[in-house]
């Protein structure tokens, strides 16, 4: 077994995770014909897919005659670069509800940016601020996916005050 099987299989049981919490979720009378567990259904089956495609790949993938293994010090690197990537992720989740999606998002983009060698810029500041709009405009404006607004409207409310 490779590391790719693994991922596959690891990514195939939080597939199965994920869409069993999404068929426990529940319909309201404003729901449309898909209903609130549309989406994050279609997410689960499409991670159980690549994950299934991943492992299948991994299985039946001839091992090239030069292939060795990646020493330990790589392979502790890539782990660390997972974990950074990880905590990223956890930054935004704990932020967001402070920030707002569209300011923690450009955050976000910008740590990623800086994370994976990027140098602090106008031009990644402005890549970050773009990718922040794209993001809340097509959830927000086209999908009327709400998003947390963040501290910014009370603040606003206390300065007119």
């Amino acid at each position: 077994m490779n590391r790719d099987f693994v991922a596959g299989f690891i990514g195939l049981l939080i597939a199965m995770g994920y869409y069993a919490m999404a068929m426990n979720i529940q319909n309201s009378q404003l729901a449309d014909d898909v209903g609130p567990g549309g989406l994050p259904k279609i997410y689960g089956l499409l991670l159980a897919g690549f994950s299934i495609v991943l492992m299948l790949r991994a299985r039946f993938r001839p091992e090239p005659a030069h292939s060795k293994q990646r020493p330990v010090v790589e392979e502790i690197f890539a782990a660390k670069r997972g974990l950074g990537i990880l905590a990223i992720g956890i930054g935004y989740i704990l932020a967001v509800p402070f920030l707002g999606y569209p300011l923690a998002i450009a955050v976000v983009i910008a740590i990623a940016s800086l994370y994976n060698g990027g140098s602090l810029s106008l031009r990644m500041a402005g890549i970050s601020l773009l990718g922040a709009f794209g993001l809340w405009f097509v959830f927000v404006f086209l999908l009327h996916i709400g998003q947390p607004a963040g501290i910014w409207p009370d603040l606003i409310e206390g300065l007119r005050r």
